[in-house]
């Protein structure tokens, strides 16, 4: 049994392991480039970067952010900080008694709160640095794993722990559920926290994400962000983003019952190569509407290109999708619009599977296939999504500016596994699916199922395989 952990023990422990916190550090490099890994996959260059625990600032500098600042409870730790990385600010402080007055874009805690007196006082210092959009990342060693771990120690493979809070993620999602932080998602790394070939590679690419496998992992993790107040308004426009080919019947109803929504809303029409009057159509309606742009190109290129076009010529901060054919009426688009203006997450995608939907609106075979790649998905992102081919997804542009593009034919998966990868938060939002009115589905059911099968693999690719290979390679802009 550990001692009754204090400030000043806490302390001394790493004063007296400063010296060599590199050295295991090293020892443990697997372990530490998974981190590392996790955390700039979700943090981009250039950001504003908070570090509790920073140690010798080696994960806060990886980041590479244009204001940095690591903080932490032991003066040599810090001492060694400065030396290293004297491009940052580093501050020998309590976490919780931490006092500069500045807000980040992001917060880091890296097995911190196995390491303080009081957990929910760090959270309430956490939010005096927080913005309304500021992620905060956490990871906490799984308490199961003490008996290994304390051996581990005894045959010297790993750095002395010290006294140690013994604490299971379900205890902090209840925690931050009585303070003002909002659980973005949660999952599990490292199934085995040693670099064996191929054991450790399948352990932690697959089988972290298995029931009842996850639950053995050795490190538990969190994104969380602060809880905006209801009355939060961020003050954001929004761009609905229209992809058409051969949409001549539908889209003059889609552009007129676009709702107003924020400060301005923008109607972005791309016309995708259409063969009918489809583009004389919208030209046709753009002096009654003046916030409404037309981009025609030819030949046709499908709706990813055409989507990702019509992002960038958005100019407002929230963009999203609506579907020419109106299968998903135009007058909830403000329950897209709204979480995100709100700050309530970062990623809104529809769901259809909710409310019973039209005759014919989605074939039996469909319905059967989209319920398949959510269950992909949800397994690939360790998000629960319910419909990834929902036509209606909005988000933040200057996130969608951070995704790869053009793998996906439709886009969604595209926009789906960035986000993901992002840590983004994702919401559903039931949304009623209606009968298309005019011309015929893009829709088909072999030859795109097996489009998307493939585009599910190379987000499998992305986010589970490839992060495991690229531990020790420079970031990428």
């Amino acid at each position: 049994m550990c001692p009754i952990m204090t400030k000043d023990e806490v302390r001394e422990h790493f004063d007296k392991i400063a010296p060599n916190y590199d050295h295991w550090k090293k020892k443990n490099a697997y372990y530490y480039n998974t981190l590392k890994a996790f955390m700039s996959r979700m943090i981009p260059k250039g950001s504003s970067v908070l570090e509790f625990g920073c140690g010798t600032g080696e994960i806060l500098a990886y980041m590479e952010p244009s204001r940095g600042v690591g903080v932490d409870i032991s003066g040599e730790m810090v001492k060694l900080a400065r030396e290293k990385f004297p491009q940052y600010e580093f501050i020998h402080s309590p976490a919780e008694d931490l006092d500069i007055d500045e807000k980040f874009d992001y917060i880091i805690m890296v097995d911190v709160v196995d390491h303080v007196y009081d957990v929910q006082d760090i959270f309430r210092s956490a939010y005096r640095f927080c913005k309304p959009t500021t992620k905060i990342f956490l990871t906490t060693i799984n308490p199961w794993w003490d008996p290994v771990l304390m051996f581990m120690e005894k045959i010297k493979a790993k750095m002395p722990e010290g006294p140690h809070n013994f604490i299971e993620r379900k205890s902090l999602v209840k925690m931050l559920g009585l303070m003002d932080f909002d659980v973005s998602y949660y999952g599990h790394l490292l199934l085995f926290p040693k670099n064996i070939p191929l054991l450790s590679y399948l352990a932690n690419s697959v089988g972290v994400r298995l029931w009842p496998f996850s639950k053995l992992s050795s490190t538990q993790y969190l994104t969380i962000q602060p809880e905006p107040k209801n009355e939060v308004d961020l003050g954001y426009g929004c761009s609905v983003i229209i992809p058409c080919y051969n949409e001549e019947g539908n889209i003059e109803d889609a552009i007129r019952r676009v709702p107003s929504m924020g400060k301005r809303t923008e109607i972005v029409v791309v016309n995708d190569g259409s063969s009918d009057g489809t583009a004389d159509k919208v030209r046709s309606l753009q002096g009654e509407f003046p916030n409404l742009k037309l981009i025609d190109y030819s030949p046709n290129r499908g709706k990813g290109q055409a989507v990702k076009a019509g992002f960038d010529a958005a100019e407002e901060e929230v963009i999203m999708i609506l579907d020419a054919d109106i299968s998903t009426p135009p007058e909830e688009l403000p329950r897209f619009f709204d979480p995100l203006n709100k700050g309530l997450c970062q990623f809104v995608n529809g769901t259809r599977l909710v409310y019973p939907m039209e005759d014919q609106a989605m074939r039996m075979t469909n319905l059967f296939g989209n319920k398949i790649f959510g269950w992909l998905m949800s397994f690939i992102t360790q998000q629960n999504l319910t419909d990834t081919l929902c036509g209606t997804k909005a988000l933040y542009k200057r996130d969608f500016k951070r995704m790869k593009w053009g793998k996906d034919k439709w886009g969604d998966f595209d926009l789906l596994f960035g986000a993901a990868k992002m840590g983004s938060k994702i919401m559903e939002v039931p949304v009623h699916y209606k009968s298309r009115v005019s011309g015929e589905s893009k829709m088909r059911s072999l030859q795109h199922g097996i489009h998307l099968l493939t585009a599910c693999f190379r987000g499998f690719r992305e986010l589970i395989l490839v992060p495991r290979k690229e531990f020790y390679k420079k970031r990428e802009d």
